[in-house]
């Protein structure tokens, strides 16, 4: 239980995440959800998603009534509700409301239905689909899918293997202070992989890296400094 209020309670990033509702605003907003105002359906459904203790039936209940009308924040966080707001989760179901967001072009929600096929939540898994929908949300900007992309493209995952492509995508994780992204590029830099070698580019994102917390990095640099 204290892994999923985590996951509720993270940052943008986080298929719950969104700023918690001030508890004066709730009677106006209840008022306008119940009038079928999906936006105000999500922010009610929000106030009991992150509440102390989290009122899980209530959650998805307003989620459900602003899925129902298509709304696409309304599918994208009843979808994260029943992947990691609930008890059982029941993933299988998540994915169809994942996917239902993701193809309106909801970024967050293609992201996560990536997510879905990477790890085999609620379905086999299966890279390229996974791929798919991180590209989607990639272009868009999503940080996580640029760098998971990163890392298919570098590995061959669901993709062909094209270390330009992966440079392409850790680059503009990179640029976003993704730690892990920028070690990345230091060492496709180190190694010629997509690029032609630098030391001198592959110390620079190692230390940005570094400076951003990356044990890896830390290590990186030592050894050159042995070279």
């Amino acid at each position: 239980m204290k892994r999923v209020l985590s996951i509720l309670l993270m940052a943008a990033s986080g298929p719950l995440a969104l700023g918690v509702v001030d508890q004066t605003d709730i009677a106006a907003l209840k008022q306008k959800a119940s009038a079928g105002d999906p936006a105000a359906q999500v922010q009610v459904g929000m106030s009991y998603a992150l509440s102390m203790p989290r009122d899980s039936k209530e959650a998805i209940k307003w989620f459900q009534m602003a899925a129902d009308q298509g709304y696409a924040d309304g599918e994208y966080r009843l979808a994260g509700m029943l992947d990691v707001g609930s008890s059982p989760p029941n993933p299988t179901e998540a994915i169809k409301w994942y996917t239902l967001a993701a193809k309106q072009g909801y970024k967050d929600a293609q992201y996560r239905l990536g997510v879905m096929y990477d790890q085999g939540r609620g379905t086999p898994k299966n890279p390229a689909e996974a791929a798919k929908w991180y590209t989607k949300a990639a272009e868009q900007g999503r940080l996580e899918a640029q760098y998971r992309l990163g890392e298919m493209y570098e590995q061959g995952l669901g993709v062909p293997q094209d270390y330009h492509e992966a440079m392409n995508w850790y680059m503009q994780a990179a640029e976003k202070n993704r730690p892990e992204a920028e070690y990345k590029v230091g060492y496709l830099y180190e190694h010629g992989q997509g690029v032609a070698v630098s030391r001198q580019q592959a110390i620079a994102w190692y230390q940005r890296s570094d400076k951003h917390g990356n044990a890896l990095a830390e290590q990186a640099l030592k050894a050159l400094d042995q070279q």
